[in-house]
């Protein structure tokens, strides 16, 4: 019924936000691969993958907003992807940058729903979020928000049930995952891409997670 909409079909359907109501994470983004194999298929026009994702920002931003996130802890992340979609100029970039939004649109409602009155926590996650990219420390953690590092470490461990540190490292994890589905790129461009020392310490941390490695990850999921 709603092939005549010029627009992506999911936006005038509710799966996508039952799915979220859900924290379904992984089924969501199974969803948008499957789509994104289509719009190679049907040649999809850029300026339509961009009009959608523009949408999208908005939709998965209004959904997060419902369940309790601050319009104020939002702001950064939904600016950060509203920049970057007129900037991509493939439907491949676009698609990638589509499965980063999924990613960390519900990383923030799966992880940060039971912490949304706790300002410092919030400014934390924010931070990991937006850095994730980045080679993170204690140290530097402290130095950007200005909290010593004694308080992130007590204040993050009490309100998480994990260390500040392991979250950082689960969060790349979780966005490696979809890296080595969603692309071609090589296993160390993207360990060097999420801030890991090289290949090593990438499959070390990843196997600590998944309990197996990045290679063994993407032929199980590939197959």
């Amino acid at each position: 019924m709603y092939e005549h909409f010029k627009s992506d079909v999911h936006i005038f359907s509710n799966d996508i936000l039952f799915l979220i109501d859900l924290k379904a994470k992984p089924q969501i983004l199974e969803i948008a691969i499957d789509k994104h194999k289509g719009e190679l298929i049907d040649q999809l026009p850029i300026e339509n993958k961009r009009t959608d994702l523009l949408i999208w920002n908005a939709i998965y931003t209004k959904e997060i907003i419902k369940h309790g996130i601050s319009t104020k802890y939002l702001h950064p992340i939904y600016n950060n992807f509203y920049d970057l979609i007129p900037k991509l100029n493939t439907l491949e970039s676009l698609q990638k940058l589509e499965l980063d939004m999924i990613s960390t649109y519900l990383d923030l409602l799966i992880n940060d729903i039971e912490v949304t009155d706790n300002f410092v926590i919030n400014r934390i996650l924010k931070h990991l979020h937006l850095n994730i990219e980045s080679q993170i420390s204690l140290k530097k953690l402290s130095r950007d928000l200005n909290l010593s590092e004694g308080y992130i470490s007590q204040c993050f461990k009490k309100h998480m049930g994990i260390t500040v540190m392991k979250y950082a490292k689960k969060i790349r994890i979780e966005r490696a995952k979809v890296l080595l589905l969603s692309t071609n790129e090589s296993i160390l461009d993207i360990g060097l891409a999420l801030g890991f020392h090289d290949q090593s310490h990438f499959y070390k941390t990843f196997k600590s997670f998944t309990g197996m490695s990045p290679s063994d990850y993407r032929n199980k999921n590939y197959g």
